[in-house]
């Protein structure tokens, strides 16, 4: 009986260890309900709509663009995907890699490519966004990338 107790009790601490090893993300649902977001912006970005993107950010948010100081706050964010609109991306793909998080804050690493109108890919890169859970919904606030197409020479 007593090595029944201890084969319980070890099977219990596996199971307890699994448990806290699977990543929170997972567990909770954090990374479909990033996805989403994902996807929500994908296809804003593709009608072109800077303001509906902008409205994705916490009003504390920062854009971190590569060659760029950071762009801080919804009105900037707004400002600068509007001047990539108005200089022809049209054609927009995000893709989940990662997503880490835990209670209130979650972490995306993905992969873009920006195309223009026609579909032509013009930029394709990484990124790294932190998230934000507000009045239960994700929201973009940190929002790192880079290309990944070697500068001309």
């Amino acid at each position: 009986m007593n090595r029944m107790r201890i084969d319980r009790l070890a099977s219990l601490v596996f199971t307890a260890l699994l448990a806290l090893s699977a990543p929170p993300a997972l567990a909770d649902g954090t990374r479909v309900a990033i996805e989403a977001v994902v996807a929500e912006m994908q296809a804003i970005a593709n009608r072109g709509d800077s303001k509906a993107i902008a409205a994705l950010y916490t009003t504390d948010a920062q854009l971190l663009p590569e060659g760029s100081d950071p762009i801080k706050g919804t009105a900037a964010i707004a400002s600068y995907f509007q001047r990539g609109f108005d200089a022809g991306f049209g054609n927009i793909r995000y893709k989940t890699l990662e997503v880490y998080g835990h209670g209130s804050t979650a972490t995306e690493v993905g992969e873009y490519d920006w195309g223009n109108k026609e579909g032509v890919s013009v930029d394709h890169g990484k990124y790294v966004v932190v998230y934000l859970k507000i009045d239960g919904r994700w929201k973009l606030h940190r929002d790192m990338f880079t290309s990944s197409v070697p500068p001309a020479k």
